[in-house]
């Protein structure tokens, strides 16, 4: 079923066989696994993890009135550690340099970043200018999305900083292909990790006090994301709240109201974006340094799409270092000679809007249709700072199961990894991360848009 060689010639770099279809080494013993069990057992087992998905609520929020259970592709990804020793180290120098950014951005004035592009972005927040949070960290939980080019050649796409999600599903997806297929690990020696000592470690790392309350503030039950949210909050051992669960109290401190009496919150994991929304007065108190916020207010600017074309400049500039990922050629509409090599090159490039998030304002040019493709042109035309351009890239695919054919099918992949910066500087890089799945035919890989996850290995 998946060993041997592929008999047609293979148009994209495929993580699973080689350019003459031969299987990769590092999936040599996956491959045998699979063989070994056989389709009729290979089958009965997806369905029952696929059940399995969805007795545990692996859920998010589609639209309104709408969960969706999150379609899984069981079958790893293995990354080689030389692959992530380079990808651990690039993750952790965007992140740093992120940081050093916005804490310029926000008090000495920055000066790697145009103020044309500043202004307009809209996570860019005077009010917090002259604020330092917390050990001067602003982004305390990254996530970064790569693509493969193809041997170990990997390309960040863009930078998650606001509230960055999906790491419970990276957990979720590998605990469940554990659980119900551990053939496929027999032969593997898998680089181990912890998160939950990672963010609790951060946690107090941004506080005096030794043993902090600390809290996960979430949208509730209707949010996109809660199923992370509840899986997060059960994960760390701290409390699940709500809005009205907290408020700002007359000395400008937050307390979480309890049935015996009310408890003063150190540190706010917050998944919510609107703060005041939610908890009235709760963004003063952040700037007044009376709580900790996880991620800091004013994180956005750096999260703009626009904003990203000037990564490689901050770290050059604040770490004094040359970028370890290089990252997808991007091109800034608003000047005149990249908006006339855009509009002279549309067909064979990617459109984003500055401000958009889970493959919504992702239009994939050579992918869509001729009056589609005039829409985006004549938004562009009438609102050039409001869109960047990017080059499209023939990323990597990987073989997924189908249920209704019982057969291997290759579709494109991307990784989003997870990193967290600690009060000290020191950086955690999670190895794996989450690996998404496109629709066969697409190369856009969000959920919202249909795509899949998948567990992911790096192994030594």
């Amino acid at each position: 079923m998946v060993t041997g060689t592929l008999s047609k010639p293979v148009k994209f770099y495929s993580e699973w066989h080689d350019p003459h279809g031969r299987i990769r080494p590092h999936y040599t013993a996956l491959a045998r696994a699979t063989e070994d069990l056989g389709t009729e057992a290979l089958s009965q087992r997806w369905n029952t993890a696929s059940r399995q998905v969805e007795l545990d609520a692996v859920t998010f929020y589609l639209d309104p009135g709408s969960y969706r259970a999150m379609p899984t592709d069981f079958l790893p990804r293995v990354i080689p550690v030389e692959h992530w020793e380079s990808i651990a180290a690039g993750v952790s120098q965007r992140l740093r340099a992120i940081n050093r950014f916005l804490l310029d951005l926000y008090n000495d004035g920055q000066e790697v970043v145009p103020d044309e592009v500043i202004y307009t972005s809209q996570y860019f927040y005077p009010e917090v200018q002259g604020f330092r949070p917390p050990k001067d960290l602003f982004v305390h939980i990254y996530g970064i999305d790569l693509v493969h080019l193809g041997d170990g050649r990997y390309m960040v796409l863009e930078d998650n900083l606001r509230i960055p999600s999906g790491i419970s599903y990276q957990l979720k997806s590998v605990g469940m292909a554990d659980a119900i297929f551990p053939e496929f690990s027999e032969e593997y020696d898998i680089l181990p990790y912890d998160i939950r000592d990672a963010y609790l470690g951060m946690f107090r790392s941004l506080t005096d006090n030794p043993e902090p309350v600390c809290v996960l503030l979430t949208d509730g039950k209707y949010g996109s994301a809660f199923f992370e949210h509840r899986y997060l909050s059960d994960l760390l051992g701290i409390p699940l709240v709500e809005g009205p669960d907290l408020y700002v109290g007359p000395d400008g401190h937050v307390y979480a109201r309890t049935l015996d009496q009310d408890v003063q919150v150190d540190v706010i994991y917050r998944r919510v974006e609107d703060l005041d929304l939610f908890v009235p007065g709760l963004r003063e108190a952040y700037l007044d340094g009376k709580v900790a916020l996880v991620n800091g207010i004013g994180t956005g600017a750096a999260d703009d799409k626009l904003v990203f074309l000037w990564v490689p400049q901050m770290i050059e500039s604040y770490l004094g270092e040359a970028p370890v990922l290089e990252q997808a050629h991007s091109y800034n509409l608003a000047d005149m000679d990249s908006r006339r090599h855009v509009m002279e090159n549309l067909e064979s490039l990617v459109i984003k809007t500055r401000q958009g998030y889970g493959g919504l304002g992702v239009f994939v040019m050579p992918d869509l249709g001729e009056s589609y493709k005039a829409r985006v042109a004549n938004n562009i035309l009438q609102n050039p700072l409001m869109f960047i351009a990017q080059e499209t890239l023939d990323f990597s695919q990987h073989m997924v199961f189908n249920g209704d054919t019982a057969r291997l099918e290759p579709h494109h992949i991307d990784l989003r990894v997870f990193a967290v910066q600690s009060g000290d500087g020191s950086v955690s890089v999670f190895p794996g991360g989450l690996t998404r799945v496109a629709q066969s035919g697409s190369r856009i890989t969000n959920n919202s848009s249909g795509g899949l996850c998948k567990p992911t290995w790096v192994v030594r």
